[in-house]
């Protein structure tokens, strides 16, 4: 039995609260819908500074949150914050005597913390600037780079931390008017999770969200780029990293946990995997061979990512290809499916376990305007077929579907050649 109670205040805050009894720990947050999809070329970026200066005591005015947040740290609460492609989340888990506080804190967070200190602004933008160069400087923007690659330098495609010139000359006017536009109850889902009582819980979040203002919120039209493409970035070093990626449908599709199993055979982040056993055992090409899925409200992306030696780079590829091109034709044997789906029954199960992800999971799905249950992922998995996995692969794994990003020194034309179904 999956217990939950949905609710909405008056203000059009969506609200879920699951109880998990017999625990002695609780997680709660609240989601803005706010993220780099929403951002353009002049404003790329600032929802992650917007998230660093709402949720960091230092870069706020507000005396009571500073108050409420050492109360809360001292107590063992764990707090943080996080900006996506969608939404920015900022989430506390801890015992659940605490609960009171941080609703309170989190009331904080969405309504009052939005006066900002000019000069602890500027700092608090040298700090997301190191974090750009960061992760500008590392492999693991791959997999932002594969949904760019996909689905254009727009929408979804839009990097996160953003354009580092846009965090630096961005003004106190233009982070205003983000948040005016999107921090609105309406645009918001709060989420509790633990051994709670749903009638006092209400109470409280009642008590501190009922003062935020009913504000319309902006508008926005999905973007999409109507074909997939390349993204390629030259560098030096000994090693590359390359991503095959594929348009796959979004969070909600009945798809989803094909899609899932056939990541997981080909690209799990073990020996056993299809591609590892091809790429690494048997030609010993690289070391990192991984498959990861991103999945958004209207779309998503599937990428086979490996760490290589540029001089393998084309050899890699044609490889990840054959494979595709094999699996699209004959399928999976039952040893591999069931080898999968005991991995992702496993990693559903540890996840259950966290509450901090459980909170996300619920976060994300209900943003997405659905509401799904880890236990039911399981059971979704159990019944997977090869003949299902085989026509989710004649569905979206097609040419007009079908991306690269590269970060290196290889031959990117010799690579963007392989890439076919053919």
């Amino acid at each position: 039995m999956y217990e939950t109670l949905n609710v909405y205040l008056e203000n059009g805050l969506r609200i879920l609260m699951h109880k998990i009894p017999r625990i002695k720990t609780m997680s709660c947050g609240i989601w803005i819908k706010q993220g780099s999809k929403y951002e353009n070329d002049e404003t790329n970026g600032l929802s992650h500074l917007i998230e660093h200066l709402i949720v960091n005591t230092s870069t706020s005015s507000n005396s009571e949150y500073k108050k409420l947040i050492d109360k809360i740290t001292l107590n063992g609460v764990e707090y943080n914050a996080s900006t996506t492609k969608e939404t920015t989340s900022f989430y506390f888990t801890g015992l659940t005597a605490m609960l009171p506080q941080c609703i309170e804190a989190l009331s904080h967070i969405a309504i009052n913390n939005l006066e900002f200190n000019e000069e602890n602004v500027e700092n608090e933008k040298k700090v997301v600037m190191q974090e750009a160069v960061s992760f500008y400087s590392s492999f693991n923007q791959i997999i932002e780079r594969t949904s760019q690659a996909l689905w254009g330098n727009l929408d979804i495609g839009r990097i996160i931390v953003g354009n580092m010139d846009n965090v630096k000359n961005a003004k106190l006017d233009s982070i205003k008017e983000i948040i005016k536009n999107s921090y609105t109850p309406e645009n918001a889902v709060l989420v509790v999770v633990g051994d709670i009582d749903y009638e006092k819980t209400l109470i409280e979040i009642e008590k501190h969200f009922n003062a935020w203002k009913d504000i319309k919120t902006r508008e926005y039209e999905e973007i999409v780029n109507s074909e997939p493409g390349i993204y390629y970035n030259s560098s030096n070093g000994k090693n590359s990293v390359i991503s095959v990626g594929i348009r796959i449908p979004k969070y909600d599709s009945i798809k989803k946990v094909n899609v899932d199993m056939i990541s997981t055979i080909l690209g799990n982040p073990g020996l056993e995997s299809r591609l590892t056993q091809e790429i690494r055992i048997k030609r010993g090409l690289a070391y990192t061979i991984n498959s990861f899925v991103s999945y958004y409200k209207d779309k998503g992306t599937l990428g086979f990512t490996v760490v290589c030696n540029g001089n393998s780079a084309k050899e890699i590829v044609e490889i990840i290809m054959k494979e595709l091109i094999s699996v699209k034709k004959h399928g999976f044997t039952e040893q591999e499916i069931d080898m999968a789906k005991k991995i992702l029954e496993t990693k559903t199960i540890l996840s259950m376990n966290n509450l901090t992800y459980h909170l996300k999971f619920l976060g994300k799905t209900y943003c997405s305007d659905k509401l799904f249950s880890l236990e039911n992922e399981i059971r979704k998995f159990q019944k997977v077929k090869n003949s299902a996995l085989i026509e989710t692969m004649d569905q979206y794994f097609l040419d007009n579907n079908l991306g690269f990003a590269g970060i290196g020194s290889f031959n990117v034309d010799e690579v963007i050649n392989s890439l076919n179904f053919i």
